[in-house]
């Protein structure tokens, strides 16, 4: 088999307080990744993780490291939505790593755009989060299963798509999807698993206050645009999961569902319309 050409990336990013406000104490980028700093107004600060490849293909290699100091601020999203495109039989998967430190009374919001997989995706992907008990960490990932504008149906896929969080050195969640199937379609149209829907989101957050927003945020499913979502609450952390027709009308319900995890915050400044 004809060798390919494959992206190697890596992102690093530390902040610390300075006066009131948060700001960048370190700076890493290399290969294909890149951040962007968009100027937002308040104490906190917000980045934007940029692909320059265009794409995630089987094979790529992508590494990403967050440190949070303590009582900063950090919002981080993508610039866009990210694709993961079709493997040859017997590629290596894409691997993307990504770590994350949170130190005492610090926030991070972790809120990309979905992420798309095309008909023979392979890829595994690890979120290894270590937070202390007294920080927020709110996290966010939108998966979407083909283009149904585009007339799309998926076959094959090899994912695995796995968070860890740690607070206070013990483990706190161990989370992963694992598809990995000749007919995905079939796969997904089962009632126990997607009943024919076509885009999943997770929501995690784990903060002092996690708890408390349960009541809220079942009030909000209730509404039309949330219909597929559903949300429970343990031990200091609050998950919020849901099924969507397609990618769209996940961010609609996520626009519904955010507010009341993060009060009276503006969204990501990618996602503003």
């Amino acid at each position: 088999m004809t060798p390919l050409q494959r992206a190697r990336g890596r992102f690093g990013l530390e902040v610390r307080v300075c006066g009131e406000r948060t700001r960048m104490a370190d700076l890493v980028q290399a290969g294909c990744c890149r951040l962007l700093f968009p100027r937002v107004a308040g104490p906190g600060m917000e980045a934007a993780t940029v692909n320059i490849s265009g794409g995630i293909a089987a094979g790529d290699r992508i590494e990403g490291h967050l440190a949070c100091g303590e009582g900063t601020d950090l919002l981080v999203t993508s610039q866009a939505a990210e694709r993961i495109y079709r493997a040859r039989a017997g590629d290596e998967p894409a691997e993307i790593a990504l770590t994350c430190q949170v130190a005492a009374n610090a926030r991070l919001e972790w809120l990309p755009h979905g992420t798309i997989f095309f008909d023979g995706s392979h890829m595994r992907r690890h979120m290894r989060v270590d937070m202390a008990g007294s920080s927020s960490f709110l996290f966010l990932e939108s998966r979407i299963f083909g283009r149904r504008g585009s007339g799309e149906r998926l076959s094959r896929l090899g994912v695995r798509d796995r968070l860890t969080i740690r607070r206070d050195g013990g483990l706190l969640l161990e989370d992963m999807l694992r598809l990995e199937s000749t007919d995905v379609a079939a796969l997904m149209a089962q009632p126990a698993i997607a009943g024919g829907q076509g885009a999943v989101a997770t929501l995690v957050l784990v903060s002092p206050h996690a708890m408390g927003l349960l009541p809220a945020l079942n009030a909000r499913l209730a509404a039309p645009e949330c219909a597929g979502f559903a949300a429970s609450a343990w031990n200091g952390m609050l998950v919020a999961r849901g099924l969507a027709p397609g990618g769209w009308a996940l961010e609609v319900a996520l626009r519904h569902i955010l507010p009341v995890l993060r009060g009276a915050r503006p969204l990501p400044s990618t996602w503003r319309s």
